[in-house]
């Protein structure tokens, strides 16, 4: 995908960016096999690319992480492995969250257009393949992606539909001719015969699968230009290979309804925070899952039963702060809800009334006053055990329906807690020091990964209109750009590059000022800004941006006493060398700098502020400033510092890069 600025086929690009609905079969599988996972299998791995919309972000992601770089020369199994099961969990969150605003308003259509996307996408792969291409899995996505603008849900007409996923392609960094399969959706076949294999083999999918599914087989009235013209009867055994692929992947994903989508959100969750609750030991996760069944399903008298191997019984065990009942329960021959449950490795429910219930079981039902009582397998190797709970009809039979939900959180909270990563080189304090520093980037990972996800969940409770709806995607954009910067700090040794994308500056400020209220309210200070309309949109690292901006306002705010002034403004100004700048001012009303700092005003300083302050901020800011090819100057006086970013405007117009 070029970054290329150039007039879309067919007319101009929306300047709104249409949203785009997920299937919410693919996107409800995704969430319940990520949930409290850690690792990607091949399932999951092939889930995304069975979405155009998920598609489509995913196709974002790589390019954070390989910005640039030639889509047919890479392995999308192995990059999908790179991108690691939290940047899927986002990707399927969205998904699913996008799929409830939307409502449904597809109806029973989605599930048409699904079939007719993947069916493509395989016929596209196997096209590829008999051509030659080099990479049929980059000829599957541009195959599933030709259908993308039937999955956008607020177009006034499908030709806005197809400008707008075209806009989204050609914004993504990659070198790849994907976008030209939308571009050039409806052009002649014969102006088809010199472009990209690519982009025949998709384009011939696309066209080849209305004709072909007619019997007999009519061809389009305009052909399809292959590299190596194929026999229509091998056209059609292609086409029957790839419904019969399609017809399969329909039997095991099935749209669900909207409330069912909300439904898995909520698992996804839970399952999520039962992972990262393990505490010390297994134990004590074990008794927090017990605190929340109590909670949520009403379920009540816990009881742990571990195995004891030596006399091969499952022998109760202390659960938190409680006593527990002596049971010894031996293993042989017994018909126990949690026999069963540690032997078939599944949640078991067993009722009062029913005549095969064990006499154990019955017996606890009874102290507790209980309709019957569920057993949900915990643990691993040598701490497997099962965790019996009881409750009323209605709770057990709640886990009776989905058993595989039950059996997932107890093999989260019984499992080990994964072991500490020793990160500490041998060698001197500073060695020492920056190892537990990636050791506690590491450990950060998991509770931000919690408080994404509860956003996403409190996003959906409360819906697009909400008022605090800005505010939440400000704390989530935010809480992303911790993660990179965490990733960042976890593989120092790997090249991410920029995650360039074009930003709106003065957006960006107005966000970093709702986010910075809380400081300058408490102080009394007025935070006034003069943002230039109009600004072209700068292509750089938006994180490097926020980092400039948030850490100068900071500044200024620190600065500036109770009752006093800060400025911000932008504009777009040309130097006598006709050389266009986008700049940034930040002026606080503060006592300005001492004299004695400003030879060193931008080098890295021990601080005694306190209250995390390293001394660091205007160090990044140069930094940062000169990283983006821009510079950085101040004036100061008794009535206040103003510092002045200037970033370069490059070519409005740039030329296209092609694969």
């Amino acid at each position: 995908m070029a970054r290329s600025q150039n007039k879309l086929q067919g007319g101009a690009s929306p300047t709104v960016e249409l949203g785009c609905v997920s299937h919410p079969g693919v996107v409800a599988q995704l969430l319940i096999g990520l949930g409290g996972s850690q690792t990607l299998d091949g399932h999951l791995r092939r889930l995304v690319f069975l979405d155009p919309a998920l598609g489509l972000h995913t196709l974002r992601a790589i390019a954070g992480l390989h910005p640039n770089a030639l889509l047919a020369e890479m392995d999308l199994p192995r990059v999908l492995e790179q991108l690691g099961s939290h940047a899927l969990k986002q990707l399927a969150l969205d998904g699913a969250v996008g799929q409830l605003i939307a409502g449904g308003d597809k109806g029973d259509s989605l599930d048409t257009v699904w079939q007719q996307a993947v069916t493509t996408a395989a016929l596209s792969r196997a096209l590829a393949e008999a051509q030659g291409y080099r990479n049929p899995e980059e000829a599957w996505l541009a195959g599933l992606l030709s259908h993308l603008p039937a999955f956008v849900r607020n177009a006034a007409s499908p030709e806005d539909a197809r400008l707008a996923c075209l806009a989204q392609l050609e914004r993504i960094p990659l070198r790849s001719f994907l976008p030209d399969v939308l571009r050039y959706l409806h052009e002649p076949a014969e102006r088809l015969r010199d472009a990209a294999p690519l982009v025949r083999c998709a384009l011939a999918a696309h066209r080849l699968l209305p004709g072909l599914s007619r019997d007999p087989v009519s061809p389009p009235a305009d052909g399809v230009f292959l590299s190596q013209p194929m026999p229509t009867e091998r056209l059609r055994e292609m086409l029957q290979d790839a419904k019969k692929s399609s017809e399969e992947l329909t039997r095991t994903i099935h749209t669900i309804p909207p409330h069912a989508v909300a439904t898995e959100i909520m698992r996804f969750g839970r399952l999520e925070v039962t992972a990262a609750t393990h505490g010390n030991t297994p134990e004590a996760a074990i008794a927090a899952l017990a605190s929340s069944l109590a909670a949520e399903e009403g379920l009540y008298d816990p009881i742990y039963l571990k195995v004891d191997k030596r006399t091969s019984s499952l022998v109760s065990q202390a659960l938190g702060d409680s006593i527990p009942p002596a049971i010894s329960l031996r293993m042989e021959g017994s018909n126990t809800a949690a026999v069963r449950a540690l032997f078939t490795r599944s949640c078991v429910v067993a009722y009062s009334d029913a005549s095969d219930t064990a006499l154990l079981d019955q017996q606890l039902m009874r102290q507790a006053n209980a309709d019957g009582l569920a057993a949900l397998p915990v643990g691993e190797g040598g701490s497997r055990g099962v965790l019996l709970v009881c409750g009323d009809r209605d709770a057990l039979e709640k886990l009776a329906a989905d058993p595989w939900h039950y059996t997932r959180l107890g093999e989260l909270a019984g499992q080990a807690p994964a072991p500490q990563i020793v990160l500490e080189p041998a060698g001197g304090e500073g060695d020492v020091f920056a190892g537990r520093v990636r050791r506690a980037a590491h450990e950060v990972n998991n509770p931000l990964g919690i408080i994404k996800n509860y956003l996403a969940i409190l996003k959906v409770k409360l819906g697009d209109d909400a008022p605090i709806a800005d505010e939440l995607r400000i704390i989530h954009e935010e809480l992303d750009r911790i993660v990179r910067i965490v990733r960042g700090m976890l593989h120092e040794d790997v090249e991410l590059g920029d995650l360039r994308e074009d930003t709106d500056i003065n957006v960006l400020i107005e966000d970093m000022v709702k986010v910075t209220a809380p400081t300058w309210h408490a102080k009394g200070v007025r935070v006034n800004t003069l943002l230039a309309p109009g600004l072209p949109r700068l292509a750089h690292d938006r994180d490097k941006l926020k980092q400039i901006i948030i850490n100068l306002l900071l500044n200024a705010l620190e600065a500036t006493p109770d009752g006093g002034t800060v400025r911000l403004e932008t504009a777009a100004v040309t130097n006598q060398r006709k050389e266009r700048f986008l700049e940034i001012l930040v002026a606080d009303s503060g006592p300005g700098i001492p004299p004695e700092r400003m030879d060193a005003l931008f080098e890295p300083v021990e601080t005694d502020k306190g209250e995390g302050h390293a001394g660091l901020g205007l160090s990044i800011v140069k930094n940062l400033t000169e990283s983006l090819n821009g510079f950085i100057t101040y004036k100061s006086n008794t009535s206040g510092t103003t510092f002045q970013i200037s970033l370069p405007l490059s070519d409005p117009h740039p030329t296209a890069h092609l694969a």
